[in-house]
């Protein structure tokens, strides 16, 4: 040892390490030998067991389910409430909202023995002009570098122009074209089913501000009068509890008294506002079905 100092030293030094080593690793091969054996026992430790997440409890699950649309198409659009027969002395209603904008909708729909005060129209929508040369500009600018797509929010010339160029491309039996030597021509094509589409729009517009105009003075003449004889009757209004249908459209049914009533709904989108205040009359036994679509409305407000 003393003939080689510096070997004598490592091998020194290595023997401490070895015995060090061995005392550390004889608590670790005790506990792996008490974990190997609590299984034997029937005993789970709480590392074994972990405690479950609300999110992950079996009620939660249920719920999301539902929430998904995923069920049988008889129990989940009020269509069960329409096969039985009305309560005694009553009718059923039963109220549909058939738009295609559904995407994170806010909606609601109540029925009024009463016609309430319409919302006020911030925006009066103009007319599209249907002159052939303003049509070949549109088309231009929508046909090709920023044609519409469903699955926009806010299509770039507004919602009527992207049903307007959508009904007269199936109608013209065209696609919009893909590079600017075919553009022009394509939009001479296309200017007469464009100016069909547009008029139609027109009259659909000019006849939702004549119903709005008329709404707006059936209330002020009427209101409070109907109101009074809707109260001293015990009538008051009636909120649909709304459901999913087989589209994913909202819908709901409601038992009322036979007479006249008001359906009154919203349906609030992220590039749209819907309302709908359509009178309808009823009798005892009766079954209606009303649909709410974008040409009954009675205002639409966004990029419309």
């Amino acid at each position: 040892m003393f003939k080689y100092p510096t070997r004598s030293m490592f091998q020194s030094f290595g023997i401490a390490q070895a015995i060090v080593l061995s005392l550390a690793l004889c608590p670790s091969g005790l506990a792996q030998t008490a974990s190997a054996a609590a299984p034997s026992s029937g005993v789970a430790t709480p590392r074994q067991q972990p405690l479950k997440s609300v999110s992950e409890s079996a009620e939660p699950q249920q719920n999301q389910s539902s929430t998904t649309g995923d069920e049988t198409v008889q129990d989940d659009d009020g269509s069960q409430d329409m096969m039985s027969a009305p309560p005694e002395g009553e009718a059923m209603l039963r109220v549909r909202i058939s738009v295609p904008h559904q995407t994170r909708a806010v909606s609601s729909i109540s029925v009024y023995p009463y016609p309430p005060r319409p919302p006020r129209m911030l925006k009066q929508m103009n007319k599209i002009d249907d002159k052939p040369k303003s049509i070949r500009n549109q088309l231009i600018n929508i046909g090709y570098s920023n044609r519409n797509s469903d699955t926009k929010l806010f299509p770039n010339s507004g919602w009527r122009w992207h049903y307007i160029l959508k009904a007269a491309l199936q109608k013209s039996g065209t696609r919009p074209p893909t590079n600017i030597v075919t553009m022009y021509p394509w939009t001479f094509k296309m200017v007469p089913y464009v100016q069909a589409e547009i008029r139609r729009i027109n009259e659909i517009e000019a006849d939702r501000k004549i119903r709005y105009q008329t709404v707006a003075k059936d209330f002020e003449e009427n209101g409070v009068e109907l109101e009074n004889e809707a109260l001293q009757k015990g009538l008051s209004p009636i909120e649909i509890n709304l459901k999913n249908g087989t589209r994913k459209l909202l819908s709901g049914t409601a038992a009322i008294a036979p007479g006249t009533w008001y359906i009154v709904a919203s349906h609030k989108t992220s590039s749209l506002n819907f309302f709908w205040q359509i009178p309808v009359t009823v009798s005892a036994g009766e079954k209606s079905t009303v649909q709410l679509t974008q040409t009954n409305a009675l205002v639409i407000e966004g990029a419309w």
